[in-house]
């Protein structure tokens, strides 16, 4: 998977609109659907039975809940340095995520403000394929330091 350099930014570095980098993984082989489902302990048979999947109408086996969201946090919290802390992620699945898939996740700031002292960023994120666009889709708010805290290293 080709990811960002990690690096701290503060809120003021962060204008709305802007896109963050995206992150990408695939093709994903059978071998990654199995251990993600063991990992996950989901053997809910559609993640790893390629027979099963395709008899409940489905083109191959399909990535679960757990990996998206995974996924998607990764972006963000990529995205967002060390010192952020992750307030809120929400999402929906529209297309699966089936073998030999390649996903992006990407995202762009929506907005931010300052609640109760804190920082706050706003973000729509999502996944693509590379046959289909937001086969995912969601929203994140995250906590990013004020000016001058992630030169110190404070840690909320």
């Amino acid at each position: 998977m080709q990811l960002p350099p990690v690096k701290d930014i503060c809120y003021d570095d962060v204008k709305v609109g802007e896109e963050i980098p995206s992150i990408s993984i695939g093709p994903l082989s059978h071998t990654q659907f199995l251990f993600i489902a063991s990992s996950h302990h989901d053997w809910y048979p559609g993640h790893h039975d390629v027979e099963y999947a395709r008899a409940q109408g489905l083109p191959d086996i399909f990535m679960n809940a757990t990996w998206q969201h995974g996924l998607l946090q990764r972006l963000v919290c990529g995205w967002a340095g060390p010192n952020s802390i992750p307030r809120k992620i929400k999402y929906r699945m529209g297309r699966p995520v089936v073998r030999y898939d390649t996903v992006t996740g990407k995202g762009v700031v929506t907005g931010k403000r300052i609640e109760n002292g804190e920082h706050l960023i706003d973000l729509d994120i999502w996944l693509d394929k590379q046959d289909a666009e937001k086969v995912t889709t969601g929203s994140a708010t995250v906590v990013l330091p004020a000016p001058g805290e992630a030169a110190k290293g404070d840690v909320k």
